[in-house]
């Protein structure tokens, strides 16, 4: 306990307040190991080797990433791109010097989805202005939480970085965190920490396999033989069997057995057979921790692909808006200022996801364009292209046979004067 004390004390001289009462997490670790029931490691850096916890991850971090978030000005009616505002060319354009929006937005909702939370340090200049976002590690920024007074709070995030020496604490107009499920509303669940076990099961799966085929862990059969051998003899045959036929490179080879040996063939007992069985399995247990369908991650069992679309939008809904949702709320929040907020907001463009395919577009594009409330400029912006020249775009149609529907009491408006017979007003609808 000297050592630790010795430690903690020089942490806490350094900037840090770790204790033996409240000890910072990696006091914990360093204590239980962060092992899992299995006996496997598994931490935030380690379980991104177990491949289905990383497709998940990668999944959602990607297609969150990909998806833009523009800031919008708020008009009397509608909206508009505020491109000439800086928050917008920061989460647009370019977040800082070295990354593009998508490698930041990824970066953050990956240690999000491992951490628990994902932190951005936010850098203004001497107005105020936003000037650059980066990501930082989660495992150097504790956040804390203080009370001020009565229903008054303040909150504060305390950087650590050995490294390079850097003990600091960051106000929260410098802090741009993105978190999931937590216990206090200011940090989120680690997945990685509340599915230890799982992973660990996992990667305890992986390691079985890989030594059940490189070495040979279990032998397709055994030796038999009604002499006695002495030890000598014993050990001399195990030698030369491990030479000749341990590993994969040494497979299939030609046993030659003598002294009256026999070779009886066990093959794989039924409970090894249920190694793919777990494999499988726990595929599923990563999609269940992180709320992610099967069929993102390559596991198409049960994946169907004739409602391709439905399935697009389920993921959106039950996996994505949560996330894009807490990505809009602190970039208003944390990124704009009390004054700013009325004017402006981010919101994700998802088309990206909810568009269907060609003849589906196609068919919703003319159903808007027939009942009035799409232009042709404004398919055209849908899909990508530019608006037709001299204004040809901007005309929107509506039915001929469209009247307004009257008030409760009122008497119809008599139907308009049919072009086929005059003085008809059947309402253009009885004539072909």
């Amino acid at each position: 306990m000297g050592f630790l004390r010795s430690v903690l004390s020089q942490r806490a001289s350094a900037g840090g307040s770790s204790g033996l009462a409240t000890p910072e997490k990696w006091v914990e670790d360093w204590f239980t190991g962060g092992g899992s029931a299995s006996g496997t490691w598994v931490s935030e850096d380690t379980a991104m080797h177990y491949s289905p916890f990383f497709a998940a991850v990668n999944a959602i971090a990607t297609d969150v990433g990909k998806l833009p978030l523009p800031l919008y000005e708020r008009l009397e009616k509608g909206k508009r791109k505020a491109r000439d505002h800086r928050v917008y060319q920061v989460l647009h354009d370019q977040p800082n010097e070295l990354m593009a929006p998508m490698a930041l937005k990824r970066t953050v909702q990956g240690h999000a989805l491992t951490w628990g939370t994902g932190y951005a340090h936010v850098l203004r200049d001497g107005r105020g202005q936003v000037t650059e976002v980066w990501p930082i590690r989660p495992d150097r920024i504790t956040p804390e939480v203080k009370r001020l007074g009565p229903g008054k709070m303040s909150v504060t995030y305390r950087y650590i970085d050995d490294v390079n020496g850097i003990y600091t604490r960051l106000w929260p107009d410098e802090v741009l965190p993105i978190g999931g499920l937590g216990f206090d509303g200011i940090r989120g669940y680690s997945v990685v920490q509340l599915a230890r076990r799982s992973i660990g099961l996992g990667l305890a799966t992986e390691q079985f396999g890989t030594q059940f085929f490189h070495n040979g862990a279990r032998p397709g059969g055994v030796l038999k033989t009604a002499k006695k051998l002495s030890p000598e003899g014993h050990t001399r045959l195990q030698a030369d069997w491990d030479n000749l036929h341990r590993g994969l490179d040494r497979a299939q080879r030609v046993a030659i057995l003598e002294e009256g040996l026999e070779w009886q063939d066990i093959g794989i007992p039924p409970e090894d057979a249920q190694f793919l069985e777990t494999r499988k399995l726990q595929v599923n247990e990563m999609c269940r921790w992180l709320r992610l369908p099967p069929h993102k991650i390559g596991d198409l069992e049960r994946a169907t692909f004739s409602n391709i679309e439905w399935q697009s939008l389920e993921y959106l809904q039950d996996t994505l808006l949560g996330w894009l949702t807490t990505w809009e709320q602190y970039v208003n929040l944390r990124l704009l200022t009390s004054r700013e907020r009325p004017r402006y907001f981010a919101e994700h463009i998802v088309d990206a996801i909810t568009r269907g395919d060609l003849k589906t577009r196609y068919e919703a594009y003319a159903i808007g364009r027939n009942w009035g409330w799409l232009s042709g400029d404004d398919i055209r912006e849908k899909e990508n292209e530019n608006p037709l020249p001299e204004g040809k775009g901007t005309t929107y149609l509506v039915p001929l046979n469209m009247q307004p529907a009257p008030a409760p009491g009122e008497a119809p408006q008599p139907g308009r004067a049919c072009p086929v017979h005059p003085g008809c007003t059947c309402n253009q609808t009885e004539h072909a």
